[in-house]
């Protein structure tokens, strides 16, 4: 057979020879939602790639962005890849020192950023005085006096660049993209992932059993693009001919109700939090969406009454997935096999409803016990969650050995459970699960009850230490808006339906729950602010 190789720009290419015409929304830092077809996209690309070619940068260099899902993020990815350089997408959430942190890590040759975070480049420019250039995207975009060197707008950048398709020697087993966890517990991690392990996962993503994208589909990702390359969608959209939605940074829920509505959005992509808003912004509006179909969630377990409400009011499935940016990051994903379609329709729900989900082609799943003994995938014994596969990490960036065993297993750090019909189910964090007078309860369980309370709105739990039990778990919720709950009515809902030990003595209402930098809870702030909670 032909030895081809698998690479990331070859994806775009195809996009603009195939469905050239096809166009891509964008909603622009200016508020204004441009369309830009992939041909378009694909003749800017090649002129970003001469330009990266003229820096004479050397192969493989890290190029980063600051930026937002924007097109202009988008060609970034095409960009820079086809160069045969490696596209390092920094969380701007990052505080400042996981920010210069991974920047100085990765040994930045440049830096292309969006104009609201300035402040971020500064702090990247102080961090990296070797960097050769800094582009700021947009046209004509101020950026003087804010401490950054030499600064060239993106569009006068590209403007007049000898178009280039990059080096014909690029190899799928190059570096593509490099992304950072977000450092809860330590500095960040890098992971990079190269152009097959891109390719590969962006095929596995697109299945029927998996997305299901068909070339009729409108792809709206809130799974930003500097996190785990927004779960492949800038590739899966152009790989199958779907129209791609940008949203920007306008992540609110009335923006993306409008534009789920005014570009006929069918498919979209975010963090439970943010599909809240909009389910709220629809539910006041008295509006529907006709055209979607389906929200895949992910980032955190979705809330069962979250799942129920998006079908009861507005005719949407919720699908769960579960994966890390460790994986790419598609792990499981909660989608009917032949097996569990035989189920009853009660019986289908709940499977659907409060598991992770299922294991795709392409990844392995093991569960090990506190000696490393293989457990049994009896849907009732758990252990720490193992993973392997050809878009599963092996080493961290810029660390000389790999993080896997031995037979290239990787800890994920979750406890789980597998049922015999193949599907996973998260019952916590290993650092998150509470033991309390040597019993184990689960912190998402403990969540997941108290928000099925029609005034509870966000809930986390943590272990504290206690002076009888070892730990006893602490519940912090927030409230719905014009809802009023007391702690005692929470814990009283959590005694009618857990048992009673697993129900935390207390319950503090808080006006926000700090998350992280991926929009998952910060349960490490939340830990050192209650520290002594049991103790007084």
């Amino acid at each position: 057979m032909q030895d081809v190789e698998l690479r990331v720009p070859d994806i775009l290419r195809y996009a603009a020879r195939q469905h050239g015409d096809l166009k891509i929304s964008s909603l622009d830092e200016d508020g204004v939602t441009r369309h830009q077809s992939y041909l378009e996209t694909q003749a800017r690309v090649r002129q970003l790639t001469g330009r990266l070619e003229a820096l004479h940068l050397p192969a493989q260099s890290r190029v980063a962005s600051l930026a937002l899902n924007t097109r202009r993020h988008l060609e970034l990815y095409y960009g820079v890849t086809a160069a045969g350089h490696i596209l390092h997408t920094i969380n701007p959430r990052f505080d400042a020192e996981q920010i210069a942190f991974s920047a100085r890590q990765a040994g930045l040759s440049a830096l292309f950023f969006d104009p609201a975070f300035t402040a971020q480049a500064a702090i990247i420019a102080e961090a990296c005085p070797d960097i050769r250039a800094y582009i700021v995207l947009g046209d004509g975009v101020e950026t003087r006096d804010q401490g950054i060197p030499n600064v060239i707008d993106y569009e006068g950048f590209i403007y007049e660049a000898v178009s280039s398709d990059g080096p014909a020697n690029l190899s799928e087993r190059d570096g593509a993209f490099l992304c950072y966890t977000s450092g809860t517990t330590g500095d960040p991690k890098g992971v990079l992932y190269s152009h097959r392990s891109c390719l590969i996962h962006a095929l596995a993503a697109s299945a029927p059993g998996n997305f299901n994208i068909a070339p009729t589909d409108v792809i709206l990702p809130c799974a930003s693009m500097y996190h785990a390359t927004a779960w492949a969608l800038p590739l899966t959209a152009p790989m199958n001919g779907a129209r791609l939605v940008l949203p920007g940074g306008k992540l609110d829920g009335a923006t993306l109700l409008d534009l789920c509505e005014t570009e006929e959005v069918t498919l979209a992509w975010g963090v439970p939090t943010i599909w809240k808003t909009v389910l709220d912004a629809a539910i006041e509006q008295g509006r529907k969406l006709p055209k979607l179909k389906r929200v895949y969630m992910g980032g955190s377990a979705v809330p069962p009454d979250l799942k129920r409400a998006f079908a009861d009011k507005l005719d949407v499935e919720l699908v769960q997935v579960w994966g890390m940016t460790e994986t790419s990051p598609l792990g499981v994903i909660a989608t009917v096999t032949g097996a569990s379609d035989s189920l009853s329709e009660d019986e289908r729900a709940d499977l659907l409803t409060n598991k992770q989900g299922r294991i795709p082609f392409g990844v392995e799943l093991k569960l090990l016990d506190d000696v490393g003994n293989e457990l049994a995938q009896d849907g009732k014994k758990s252990g720490r969650l193992m993973i392997r596969g050809p878009w599963v990490v092996n080493q961290y960036f810029g660390h000389d050995t790999p993080i896997t065993t031995e037979d290239g297993w990787f800890d994920t750090g979750d406890v789980a459970t597998i049922d015999s019909l193949g599907y996973m189910q998260i019952t916590d964090r290993t650092k998150d699960i509470i033991k309390s007078g040597g019993e184990w309860i689960s912190s998402i369980t403990l969540e997941n009850t108290a928000v099925e309370h029609p005034d509870v709105d966000m809930a986390a739990a943590i272990g504290l230490t206690h002076p009888k039990w070892d730990e006893r778990p602490l519940l912090v919720y927030t409230m719905k808006s014009h809802a009023e709950i007391s702690a005692e009515e929470v814990l009283g809902f959590l005694k009618q339906r857990l048992p009673s030990w697993w129900v935390p003595e207390s319950a503090i209402l808080v006006e926000d729950i700090p998350l992280t930098a991926t929009g998952k809870v910060d349960k490490k702030q939340l830990r050192a602010a209650y520290a002594d909670f049991y103790k007084k």
